[in-house]
């Protein structure tokens, strides 16, 4: 087949393109996002590994008696919930590789808001990594949002985790509870910003990217978001075919009004990508500050003290440079910085907007800080 005839037959030049391009340069497109975006390490799906890593098919399992299809669990007692989220922690900790291949050309696309149905914060870590501005949030059931709003820029995107985040325990959808919960406390009006609300009534598209059509409570939370309202009805919704189940098929493309495109997450971002770069769209990567390879050389006691006066930010630093200048690069040493760095982040994100008692600051500050003293004696040794 020729390139011509490959090219007219590309699903993908269906795609309404300059409209596309139109509303990210109009701050007015909303990406959401997935596991179905993800791939884990050395590939396949992430919410399989994530079963591989829990041992969730062990019959013989301490902790899970039941971990349901649609993704949530029955614990064999709720004390052991905090055990099996330390155990996701550590999973979302890992480096993806593909995975932040792909994220690292979403987040040079000018979107002004991301919303991931997944509780990690690989996203924001890969925004971290590349030197972008970014403003984290997730929804915390039945907790009053904060009244400190910044208004999505695409210079600096809202990164919201809709399912709660990785970071809060408390925070987490895992349970067929957690999930009416989740469903009251969104029909209550609770937990999320009504500035929020008003700048996702207010866009012009939202594109979907690997979420999970065929599980049953997808629909629930399209309709909680009000996704089936007249309001919202006009906003373009554009998504991927990732299922083929006709029924499903027509729910979501009569009901919600959502378009799908016979296309793999991959094709799409792959192209979204070229053509914001043909359109000049592409946010610039922040220079590399040479003054970095300048700085002084800390000894290692140097940035211990940091540390202990609470100067974390410039602690990190320090160590960021020694790991990335001074030292042959140790990718697992540089990939834990980079973890570390994205929960001091977080942790001073919800500090700032109030949403984390102060005993648990405490607490998770501590940690942090305990995690980064490893750090260096780590890196000490190289």
């Amino acid at each position: 087949m020729s390139e011509t005839n490959t090219k007219l037959t590309n699903p993908l030049d269906k795609v309404d393109w300059d409209d596309v391009l139109d509303t990210l340069e109009q701050q007015k497109c909303v990406l959401f996002l997935g596991s179905s975006v993800f791939s884990a390490p050395g590939g396949g799906g992430i919410e399989t590994a994530l079963r591989q890593w829990l041992d969730t098919d062990n019959p013989e399992h301490p902790f899970i008696q039941v971990h349901n299809p649609d993704g949530f669990f029955l614990f064999k007692k709720n004390r052991y919930k905090r055990k099996v989220i330390a155990e996701m922690k550590r999973f979302y900790s890992q480096s993806f590789p593909e995975t932040e291949t792909q994220f690292g050309r979403l987040a040079r696309i000018p979107f002004s808001m991301i919303f991931t149905l997944t509780p990690d914060n690989i996203l924001a870590r890969i925004f971290d990594v590349m030197g972008f501005e970014y403003q984290p949030d997730f929804y915390f059931r039945n907790r009053r949002a904060t009244d400190k709003f910044e208004n999505p820029r695409k210079d600096k995107p809202l990164i919201y985790n809709l399912l709660g985040n990785i970071e809060e325990p408390e925070s987490l959808v895992l349970t067929h509870s957690d999930f009416f919960d989740y469903l009251e406390s969104v029909f209550k009006g609770n937990s999320m910003s009504a500035d929020l609300k008003d700048e996702l009534e207010g866009m012009e598209r939202y594109i979907f990217l690997g979420l999970p059509y065929e599980k049953w409570y997808f629909q629930l939370l399209l309709r909680v978001l009000s996704m089936h309202s007249d309001r919202l009805k006009e906003i373009e919704r554009l998504a991927l075919k990732e299922f083929e189940d006709p029924r499903l098929h027509k729910i979501y493309t009569e009901e919600f009004k959502i378009e799908f495109f016979p296309a793999n997450t991959e094709e799409f971002i792959g192209e979204l990508y070229r053509r914001c770069e043909t359109a000049d769209l592409l946010k610039a990567l922040p220079a590399v500050d040479p003054a970095l390879a300048k700085l002084p050389d800390p000894a290692p006691d140097e940035l211990r003290e940091l540390v202990a006066k609470a100067e974390m930010k410039t602690a990190m630093l320090h160590l960021n440079v020694y790991l990335n200048y001074r030292k042959p690069r140790s990718a697992e040493l540089a990939n834990d910085l980079i973890v570390l760095r994205n929960q001091f982040n977080l942790l001073s994100q919800r500090e700032l907007r109030g949403t984390i008692d102060s005993r648990d600051l405490s607490v998770e500050y501590n940690q942090i800080a305990e995690r980064l003293l490893d750090l260096i004696t780590q890196a000490q040794k190289l």
